[in-house]
């Protein structure tokens, strides 16, 4: 059903929202302020319903890098001095890793609290080439144990880098409430499922069950 605004609301709530970013919804209507606004409330809708697909990816990569890391440094990585002086250190205002962890495992006693204080940047950058050597030739196929077997280590730890980096990009306009609405949601999602599929089959299945994403994507409004 479209939403339905009255004339004190179709004056009232772009004036609350701001004329600069209601500007983008307006522009994708057609200058139509309430198809503007429908837009704009679908919008939110599904990047709520994103949050599902988000936490699950998100808990499921960051769970394999810290079993990769232990298995290559101990139980005690995130202070492991080896480990900490392999991640890079680049000037601001690029992410710098070691710096991150660094702050991090400063602020916790165990390598639990560490692992959910660490923001979703690190763990996309445990994806890059430069721990392929280290961390994923010996633990990639035991932490992602359904990557097809005729995939290499280096083609697999590849897409899962370019995926974990299209799922940030789309995590953080979500969470700076920005538009989503002209990304190709379906592929984001799908991406997201692949991944978590490659680490365990029936959680992708149980995701695929319990997210609202592609029942929104059908009532995205004309």
């Amino acid at each position: 059903m479209p939403n339905r605004f009255s004339a004190a609301e179709l004056a009232a709530i772009p004036a609350v929202l701001s004329a600069p970013r209601f500007q983008t919804y307006l522009s994708e209507s057609g200058g139509d302020t309430s198809k503007a606004l429908s837009l704009y409330h679908w919008n939110a809708q599904i990047s709520a319903a994103f949050l599902i697909p988000l936490h699950v990816f998100e808990v499921a990569i960051r769970n394999a890098v810290s079993a990769a890391a232990e298995r290559a440094y101990g139980a005690n990585w995130p202070w492991h001095t080896s480990f900490v002086t392999s991640l890079p250190s680049p000037a601001v205002p690029n992410f710098n890793p070691r710096l991150a962890l660094t702050k991090t495992a400063a602020r916790h006693p165990t390598t639990g609290k560490v692992i959910a204080d660490m923001n979703f940047a690190f763990w996309v950058s445990m994806f890059t080439a430069r721990h392929e050597g280290r961390l994923w030739t010996p633990s990639l196929r035991s932490e992602f144990p359904m990557l097809p077997p005729a995939v290499s280590v280096k083609m697999a730890r590849a897409e899962i880098h370019g995926i974990a980096n299209q799922v940030r990009e789309l995590r953080n306009r979500i969470a700076h409430h920005e538009p989503i609405f002209r990304r190709d949601l379906a592929a984001d999602y799908a991406a997201m499922e692949l991944v978590t599929s490659y680490r365990c089959a029936l959680t992708a299945a149980w995701l695929r069950r319990s997210h609202t994403v592609a029942s929104l994507l059908l009532m995205r409004p004309s």
